[in-house]
């Protein structure tokens, strides 16, 4: 299944009968004639659930969705409680003072196509060097999907010195008092270290324009009301009670959530539990 049959599916039960093709990632499609409403996760992606990132070609529409937009500074408080989640889950502070912090991406993301070639971090290195002047330590967070980790390594190492491999999670990285800086080509980290306090640098142009396009909706597409207002449409009086991580289970992607989550985090101890008890048992017969 594609993804804008996904998200057609998820909200088929509330939009009925509208000229508006709704899509997910197709950016493209919003030069056409066609009204057309494209969604995409945003970036941030620490709160109480993920959500989406709204788009349109059409200024009517446009308006509407504005009065729907999410209130940015309610992730400052959010990411206050990822920061105490992490005070709590983690032993000792193995980051250095004064750090700054790499982060990978994958080699063939779409955000960081150019000219006809995927751009790294190695393409930016004249820029990286005189951000890491300004700092003790440097880390480098590869990407957990990327293939060329090994070879990003070796080349920021030898060109900056002693850049650090570190595998610890985004979040428990950004809740670190230590870091002070992030750095990207493109990345959605660098749309959330705004709200842990982190000094943020874009070395390739930012996909989101909060300012202009981008309208964050948080939740409120769970409610067929939503959809009537928007879409002229008729309310089919359906709306959904607020539950965590619906959407980011119905994805299946947790972006590292799973670390901070209490209930990811329980079902993860009962697993491996269950599974010490099982071989514990195993032993005995």
């Amino acid at each position: 299944m594609d993804h804008t049959t996904w998200i057609n599916q998820l909200f088929s039960s509330y939009v009925i009968d509208n000229d508006i093709e709704i899509v997910f990632e197709e950016k493209e499609k919003l030069k056409f004639n066609q009204k057309v409403l494209n969604l995409s996760i945003h970036p941030i992606r620490f709160a109480d659930d993920i959500f989406f990132n709204f788009q349109t070609n059409n200024e009517i529409l446009k308006a509407k969705l504005k009065k729907y937009e999410v209130d940015y500074n309610l992730f400052y408080y959010h990411a206050d409680i990822v920061k105490a989640t992490y005070l709590k889950s983690v032993k000792g502070n193995n980051i250095k003072k004064n750090s700054l912090l790499l982060i990978g991406q994958t080699e063939k993301d779409k955000v960081v196509f150019n000219d006809g070639k995927y751009l790294s971090l190695l393409d930016f290195l004249p820029e990286i060097k005189k951000i890491a002047s300004c700092y003790d330590a440097i880390y480098f967070k590869p990407h957990p999907y990327a293939k060329n980790n090994k070879t990003i390594h070796k080349a920021l190492k030898r060109e900056l010195g002693n850049t650090i491999l570190i595998y610890d999670n985004i979040y428990h990285l950004l809740s670190n008092e230590n870091i002070l800086h992030c750095v990207a080509l493109n990345s959605s980290v660098l749309y959330e270290a705004k709200y842990f306090k982190k000094e943020t640098t874009f070395l390739y142009k930012p996909t989101f324009d909060f300012e202009k396009d981008d309208i964050g909706i948080y939740g409120d597409y769970w409610s067929s009301a939503f959809w009537s207002d928007i879409l002229d449409i008729e309310d089919a009086g359906i709306t959904l009670p607020f539950i965590q991580n619906r959407l980011r289970k119905t994805l299946n992607n947790f972006w590292g959530y799973n670390k901070i989550d209490d209930e990811i985090i329980l079902k993860k101890i009962i697993k491996e539990n269950i599974k010490s008890w099982l071989l514990k048992y195993t032993s005995w017969i």
